[in-house]
């Protein structure tokens, strides 16, 4: 069925949030390896372990997601004080990382036409986000986002946030639109595909030709895209 509204995550969707940060953590890493008293490789993979274990099982940390900046530095300290390496760098280290990665944000080239083609089409069109509201919102402002959307939800704002069936509901209410009607875009198999099926939406995964689907998945889109072109041809426009 043709969709009345449709429905986007931000992060590593429409705005790449996420093609700088190995980047960003080896210039990080490369800063203080000489304070910290190990090499620069060292310090890049002992930090990055840690944050991979830490949010690999995200409904269990979930309640970091509206502090990330706290949840950077926690992680950083427990990387350090695993090795038995000084701690107190920590603070430094995270602020150093996120003032190096926030600046390489960019839209993806097909977001803004994307958006712009749906609204033109009589689509109805929001936003779901998670995270803290400051951070989110920063964003949105940065990118002359908010113009786009019909319906903005910021986890840190609503006070509940993906895979949350009451943050697509809250969506798709405030836009006249039933979940039969609704189709949503994500990068997150858990919060964006597995949330939005649990409020009854249609979930379409995109993977912008950098992320791949785990054989043990438990969360099976409806529909995968690489680019938003090939939704744009799912709705035939």
């Amino acid at each position: 069925m043709r969709p009345r509204a449709i429905f986007f995550d931000m992060d590593d969707t429409l705005l790449d949030t996420s093609g700088g940060v190995e980047e960003s953590w080896r210039i990080t890493a490369e800063a203080f390896a000489l304070d910290v008293g190990c090499t620069a490789e060292e310090l890049h993979a002992t930090i990055r372990a840690q944050m991979q274990s830490f949010w690999k099982d995200e409904s269990a940390v979930e309640h970091w997601r509206t502090r990330l900046h706290d949840a950077r530095r926690h992680n950083i300290e427990l990387a350090l004080s695993g090795r038995g390496w000084d701690a107190s760098h920590a603070p430094r280290i995270a602020e150093m990382y996120w003032e190096s990665q926030s600046g390489r944000f960019a839209l993806f080239h097909d977001s803004v036409e994307t958006l712009d083609r749906l609204r033109a089409e009589g689509f109805r069109v929001g936003l779901i986000t998670n995270g803290p509201r400051e951070m989110q919102r920063d964003k949105i402002a940065r990118f002359e986002l908010e113009r786009h959307f019909d319906v903005i939800v910021i986890e840190g704002e609503f006070g509940h946030g993906k895979p949350h069936p009451n943050v697509f509901r809250h969506a798709m209410s405030t836009v006249g639109a039933a979940p039969g009607e609704s189709w949503h875009v994500g990068d997150n198999l858990y919060a964006d595909i597995g949330g939005a099926q649990g409020a009854g939406m249609h979930a379409t995964w995109i993977h912008r030709d950098r992320l791949k689907m785990g054989e043990d998945e438990t969360c099976v889109p409806d529909r995968v895209i690489g680019h938003l072109a090939e939704l744009l041809a799912a709705l035939e426009l």
